[in-house]
């Protein structure tokens, strides 16, 4: 099937306990609005480590004084790439494997009550493109980053011989195979679009949504002070592997908990999306992590905040690029 041009929009594979999703869905019927297979469907990635993941609860939501809304909850018109493996199926994987398989489902909040970003950010495009269907891939994993253990030596005492075992998110370089995360989230990606063509869909890839560092942040200042290389490194091999050489990058700052290099990775953050017009950073740091997830990980408002925060600064990077306003991109402010 013919892709749209240019921007295109991904969903990622989701983890045992973030978001999920049920049954098969028959693309040609998956809509509540008329019929969706005149409509092109745009395709959203989000990937990164467990704030991307999600670790919260739908009871917290309005600090427990509301239910969780229903239109949140299940959201009948979207699709979700949902892969046929557990977070700890991925990491059991040799580093050459990355064969995965999965179905496009109905997204909706996983029967153990958390979730992530994609819940509110794919309400929030779908009614913004109300002649598109939205579509998810999502592929996330706590504690996980981007840099290969083996490349570093100067971790914080606690973590001396840190390990991570090929589950990284590191593209193939310099000879060496990509990371367990990488080749999955490269390969997952490429089999919902394949899925979403063999169905006749047209489909729109729109950009990917990152939420990733507290890793680098948290275990080495070398790791720290190499961030900007190596998410635009990142950025690189996933628009090249996906033939997709403008696609944009939403990228989420890291939150300011007890990591011990974050000011030094949030500043290296900040450099990439200044010195690529196809990125944008947005603002996390004010965000409540006061939930059932611990001090490191986002609440259920505020991972609805992160979502509608990540939606408005696709539309800002679009409307940037669009009217070639040529600007440095700082953090997006406190959008609520």
């Amino acid at each position: 099937m013919k892709k749209l041009p240019q921007i295109f929009t991904i969903g990622v594979f989701v983890l045992a306990n973030a978001t999920g999703a049920m049954g098969d869905v028959n693309l040609a019927q998956a809509s509540t609005q008329g019929n969706p297979s005149n409509r092109p469907i745009s395709v959203f990635i989000l990937a990164g480590q467990s704030n991307a993941q999600g670790y919260n609860h739908v009871r917290e939501y309005k600090k427990g004084s509301e239910e969780f809304p229903e239109a949140l909850r299940r959201q009948q018109d979207v699709l979700f790439w949902l892969a046929d493996h557990s977070v700890s199926n991925l990491k059991s994987k040799s580093k050459s494997d990355h064969t995965n398989s999965g179905s496009w489902e109905v997204l909706r909040v996983g029967d153990n009550g958390s979730f992530g970003p994609e819940i509110s950010f794919a309400y929030d495009m779908a009614k913004a493109l109300p002649n598109q269907q939205v579509a998810i891939i999502k592929c996330a994993a706590g504690g996980t980053g981007i840099a290969r253990s083996m490349d570093y030596s100067d971790y914080i005492p606690a973590l001396q011989n840190f390990e991570d075992h090929g589950n990284n998110w590191s593209p193939p370089s310099e000879g060496r195979e990509a990371g367990i995360l990488y080749g999955s989230l490269i390969t997952n990606v490429k089999q919902a679009l394949s899925s979403l063509e063999n169905e006749q869909r047209e489909w729109n890839l729109k950009g990917v949504i990152w939420m990733q560092g507290e890793h680098e942040a948290g275990i080495s200042r070398t790791m720290a002070t190499d961030y900007d290389k190596l998410l635009s490194n990142f950025m690189g091999s996933v628009r090249s592997d996906l033939t997709q050489p403008c696609l944009p990058f939403i990228i989420g700052e890291i939150n300011s908990h007890i990591w011990a290099f974050g000011d030094i990775a949030r500043t290296q953050q900040a450099r990439v999306c200044d010195e690529d017009r196809n990125a944008i950073l947005i603002k996390t740091v004010d965000l409540s992590r006061s939930g059932s997830g611990g001090a490191a990980h986002f609440d259920a408002d505020s991972m609805l905040l992160l979502g509608s925060r990540f939606a408005k600064g696709f539309h800002r990077l679009e409307a940037e690029n669009r009217n070639e306003a040529g600007v440095a991109k700082q953090p997006d402010a406190k959008d609520d």
